[in-house]
């Protein structure tokens, strides 16, 4: 904007009323995100962009990569995240010669599995599962449903995990995961001691209707889905839908048990407890 020919007293104008946003010195942007990862992407990319050779890393390379929130917090809250060919620790940046990476429309960042590993190793598996699960759907690079919930691809990217970091969350990570929630379920699951389940397992119904399971325990099929999905447009039709879907898959001999989202975030306990005395 100077280059057009506008004054330093333009411009201090300009940032004082808010046409133009102050990132950092010598960075701004003509209009702040309003949602809470853009925003903070905008803070790291800010980071990035004076400094050649840097990229983002763990949780802010996640957050330029799409990677759910497995905190429970604001993507804000976290600190920004850059490494460098040099560590400056007065300056938060680390000196990183090894890491993958990879362009993103925000800047450079960490390769994906060295992302979300770095990110998992930090917390419990239900958690680190959340951003596991998520990585392997990214590297699976398919959005074939059949091809994610097949052995081959799950062994395949399992693979790929595993090679950066063989840890459980990487051992157990499954492509097949739709949602954040049905991956933090499978979590505590797998604590809990059941057999591994699988997600987006493929059924079809005594129609001859293709369907897919969010998780699969034997024959009991294990539904996590979040009030919003009868909140969005008619509930009542999306209620129907449902109810239809598990008719249809009980008369090939399926069973049913719902876990509500919210619950199980908030209570996951006892959400396991029910889905134990269900299960046995």
């Amino acid at each position: 904007m100077l280059a057009t020919g506008m004054t330093a007293a333009q411009w201090r104008t300009a940032v004082a009323t808010g046409r133009v946003h102050r990132m950092r010195r010598g960075v701004y942007v003509l209009e702040q995100a309003t949602d809470d990862r853009t925003r903070y992407a905008q803070k790291v990319a800010s980071a990035l962009v004076t400094r050649t050779g840097h990229f983002a890393i763990g949780d802010s390379a996640a957050a330029l990569h799409e990677f759910p929130t497995p905190w429970f917090g604001t993507w804000t809250s976290r600190a920004i995240c850059i490494a460098g060919p040099k560590s400056r620790s007065a300056r938060g940046i680390r000196g990183d010669k090894c890491s993958r990476t990879i362009e993103t429309p925000w800047g450079l960042a960490q390769h994906p599995a060295e992302a979300a590993l770095e990110v998992a190793s930090t917390l419990p598996l239900p958690q680190a599962l959340m951003v596991t699960d998520h990585a392997a759907r990214v590297l699976a690079s398919t959005t074939d449903r059949f091809e994610l919930a097949s052995a081959d691809c799950r062994q395949r990217v399992r693979e790929a995990l595993c090679a950066v970091s063989d840890v459980p969350a990487a051992q157990l990570a499954d492509p097949a995961a739709e949602s954040p929630a049905e991956s933090f379920c499978r979590g505590h699951m797998i604590l809990r001691g059941f057999d591994e389940p699988l997600c987006g397992v493929p059924r079809r119904g005594h129609s001859g209707a293709q369907y897919f399971i969010d998780i699969l325990l034997g024959e009991l099929a294990v539904e996590v889905d979040g009030l919003g999905k009868y909140r969005q447009g008619n509930g009542i039709d999306v209620l129907l839908d449902e109810k239809r879907r598990e008719d249809d898959l009980r008369a090939k001999g399926l069973d049913f048990h719902r876990v509500l989202v919210e619950d199980l975030y908030a209570h996951p306990d006892r959400e396991m407890d029910r889905l134990q005395q269900r299960y046995n």
